[in-house]
């Protein structure tokens, strides 16, 4: 089923000059702020000053690539940090593949069960005794869950789809962690949506599928995560990646779970995808982004210059894809965010909608810092009430926007002093 269509108070959509001035507007008033993380310089999603920017792609070595950029094409996230720069009191979990957790960048905001943490009864370390010392079900679960493996270590190996006899490495999480919680300010790397937050780690990596074959266990494992991040505090999930050729019972149960996470205030962020598809469409509907729930927020990737990403393959036209019904929003797709070389450390150019989903959900959660009282629904339509509506957005996405961290802070902050009063 589609999405219900939410109604947005009337805005004319803007061109030209016009159209920079409206973002202008919105941007203001005051300076951004810019924080002494070295590749702050490459991260034209949180801001974006427009003209021919040099980004380099990796951090390992020289590889330089120009951009041509419109100015104020970018998530204002410089703007909003001066209202906030987050919380270590906001979950966020992250629905992914397995994590490189121990990256330096990212290991001061992964997400510590205080259940699970600390001497038991015995003086034994209770994130190695073995035991479900909080019971929720989960021993050990320090930093959340390996449904794939199912044990507590959600770490980043998984089997190989191409070769089933080995265990192989898979960085997709990785970006978005760092697009949603690297540790800003602290000279080091890049800085995240989020300078302090807990990003709470759901490994659902499929085992041992190949090309052409169905993960017919994807959906339960995510639906296990899906319940095990509403009841171990999170706020907001992020889940970059989406469910193929589910059965209904599997559809249902995937469905179910969303629905409890809703009733838990829980906000389901999801990308859209990349297959430059409809998903408007019923033969193109995929989940759990064509779900009609409420809490679910789908989103799409424009590039630099404020258009839906498109690109080819061949002899195939990919990229963002979209629906004015299933579709809520628009981000940049590309941010310079946290990577792994050869088991260390590094920083990279990553793109598609599997990083525009996780700058929506650290959006999210510097939100909730300011006000986290917030319902999901709340915080959904604030979201998408304060997004900057971009002509290239207009019946392509519901809102018609792009999302705008400082717009939605200070739309959280006035709500939260009306409500106070």
């Amino acid at each position: 089923m589609a999405k219900p269509k939410i109604a947005f108070p009337a805005a004319a959509l803007l061109g030209g000059a016009a159209l920079l001035a409206a973002l202008g507007a919105s941007q203001a008033p005051g300076k951004p702020v810019v924080p002494n993380d070295p590749f702050f310089k490459y991260q034209i999603s949180f801001f974006n000053p427009g003209g021919k920017i040099e980004i380099e792609r990796t951090s390992v070595k020289p590889s330089p690539l120009t951009v041509d950029a419109v100015a104020g094409i970018d998530a204002n996230v410089a703007r909003a940090w001066t209202i906030s720069t987050g919380s270590r009191a906001i979950v966020v979990a992250l629905l992914d593949d397995g994590f490189f957790y121990d990256h330096e960048d990212l290991k001061g905001n992964i997400w510590t069960n205080p259940g699970e943490s600390g001497p038991d009864a015995t003086g034994h370390p209770k994130e190695t005794n073995g035991l479900d010392d909080d019971g929720n079900g989960y021993a050990d679960d320090v930093h959340g869950w390996d449904f794939a493996f199912d044990d507590p270590d959600p770490d980043c190996y998984v089997f190989d789809g191409m070769r089933k006899d080995r265990i192989q490495p898979y960085w997709h999480s990785i970006s978005a962690l760092g697009i949603i919680g690297a540790r800003g300010n602290n000279g080091i790397g890049v800085a995240g949506v989020n300078w302090d937050v807990s990003m709470m780690l759901l490994k659902i990596g499929a085992q041992g599928i190949g090309r052409g074959e169905t993960d017919a266990a994807r959906p339960h494992r995510a639906a296990l995560a899906i319940r095990y991040a509403a009841d171990n505090g999170a706020r907001v999930i992020n889940w970059s990646g989406f469910v193929s050729d589910p059965t209904r019972e599997a559809l249902a149960e995937l469905r179910a779970a969303i629905d409890y996470a809703g009733r838990k205030n829980v906000l389901l962020v999801v990308g859209a995808g990349n297959s430059g598809l409809d998903l408007d469409q019923p033969k193109n509907a995929t989940y759990p982004a064509c779900f009609d729930a409420d809490n679910i927020l789908t989103v799409a990737m424009i590039d630099v210059r404020g258009e839906l990403v498109r690109y080819t393959a061949g002899d195939r036209v990919l990229g963002s894809n979209y629906g004015a019904r299933n579709v809520d929003i628009a981000a940049p797709e590309q941010s310079f965010t946290t990577f792994e070389t050869n088991g260390v450390s590094s920083y990279a150019l990553a793109g598609g909608t599997s990083n525009a989903a996780p700058l929506v959900s650290g959006i999210a959660a510097l939100t909730l810092s300011v006000d986290p009282k917030l319902g999901a629904l709340e915080l959904k339509k604030i979201l998408m009430d304060t997004a900057r509506r971009l002509p290239s957005l207009e019946g392509k996405v519901a809102c018609g926007g792009l999302v705008d961290a400082y717009a939605s802070l200070r739309a959280a902050r006035d709500s939260k002093k009306t409500t106070l009063r």
